[in-house]
């Protein structure tokens, strides 16, 4: 940011000192960027005929990097979910199909094979869920085992 729009001209705009700003890059100073200094900034780059606000983009990808580590859990299940229901729903048509007048032997395979396959999912879901019951009730287990 700083060094498309000059380190004088984010001065000026944010009306800090070029020493502030350039203290916000090192980690080991205590100085932090305000949301509206990141505002400021950001509409600046933008008027100067730029595309994007580039400390909201990367604000917004550190925020959905954080979200997808603190919710790998519930992220996981949403996905074991969705398989199990699709395998779920095949499974209860195939089902269906394999109980009417006239089943041929290849719907009677089908049925066998996708309620299999729905198995398979629900297995995978209810150890998935039995784990998350586990951490919930006793806690994350110690690296060691």
């Amino acid at each position: 940011m700083l060094g498309t729009l000059t380190i004088e001209r984010a001065a000026e705009v944010t009306g800090r000192a070029e020493s502030y700003l350039r203290a916000l890059s090192d980690p080991d100073k205590r100085e932090r960027l305000t949301i509206e200094d990141a505002i400021a900034l950001d509409l600046e780059y933008r008027a100067g005929g730029r595309e994007g606000y580039p400390l909201l983009d990367t604000y917004a990808r550190i925020v959905e990097a954080a979200a997808e580590a603190k919710f790998a859990e519930e992220h996981a299940t949403g996905r074991l979910t969705l398989d199990f229901v699709k395998e779920a729903g095949e499974a209860s048509c195939a089902l269906i199909t394999a109980q009417l007048p006239g089943a041929s032997l290849k719907d009677l395979q089908t049925a066998l094979r996708e309620v299999e396959q729905a198995d398979n999912a629900s297995a995978t879901v209810i150890s998935h869920l039995q784990a998350r019951i586990r951490r919930a009730r006793d806690g994350p287990t110690p690296p060691d085992g």
